[in-house]
C-alpha cells in the first residue's frame, strides 16, 4: 500500500495456515484498523485505477530524484559519487572512505533531519562512507535547507570548508 497511499499504514498478507495467528499478532499490536483507508484502497483496485496512478507514481518520482540529484551535485563536492538503484527513489551517496556515516547520521538527526548511514544496509557494518537518502518527497524550502546542512555537515566531516 505504500505505492498507492503511504500515509494509510494499510497492508495485506496472504498468511494460507498461518492466518490466525497472523491475525491475532496484527491484534496484538494494533489498537484499531483504518477502515476507511482499507475501504477506500479496495475500491481503487477494484475499479482498476491502479495502472494509472503507478504511472503518474512513476513519473513523478523521476522528477524528484532528479531535482534532489541537481540540488546535490551543485551542494556536494566533486569527487562524491551519487548513484539511483533502478527500481527505487532512493539516491545512493558514496564519499571518500574517511567519512563516517553514523556519525554524520547522529548530526543530521540533531540539525532535525534523517539520513539512512550505508552501514545499515550490509550485515558487515560495511559501506560507512555511504549515505542512502529518500528523494520522494516533494521539493521545498525545507528540504532545501536540509540538504545545505547536510552538505556543511559532510564538508566539516571531510575537512572541507
Amino acid at each position: 500500500s505504500k505505492c498507492l497511499a503511504p500515509g494509510f499504514r494499510v497492508g495485506w498478507v496472504v498468511a494460507g495456515p498461518h492466518a490466525e495467528r497472523v491475525q491475532r499478532l496484527q491484534l496484538m499490536s494494533t489498537l484499531s484498523t483504518n477502515v476507511p483507508s482499507q475501504l477506500a484502497l479496495a475500491e481503487m483496485l477494484r475499479q482498476g485505477g491502479v495502472d494509472a496512478h503507478f504511472r503518474r507514481l512513476r513519473h513523478t518520482l523521476v522528477q524528484r530524484q532528479q531535482q534532489m540529484r541537481a540540488a546535490l551535485q551543485r551542494l556536494l563536492p566533486a569527487d562524491v559519487r551519487i548513484s539511483s538503484p533502478d527500481g527505487g527513489y532512493f539516491l545512493w551517496l558514496e564519499f571518500p572512505p574517511r567519512l563516517d556515516s553514523r556519525a554524520l547520521h547522529a548530526k543530521a538527526l540533531g540539525s532535525g533531519f534523517s539520513v539512512a548511514p550505508g552501514a545499515l544496509f550490509s550485515s558487515q557494518g560495511q559501506h560507512n562512507h555511504c549515505l542512502r537518502l529518500n528523494s520522494s518527497h516533494p521539493w521545498s524550502e525545507q528540504l532545501e535547507q536540509a540538504l545545505t546542512r547536510l552538505a556543511a555537515l559532510i564538508a566539516a566531516q571531510l575537512g572541507e570548508k
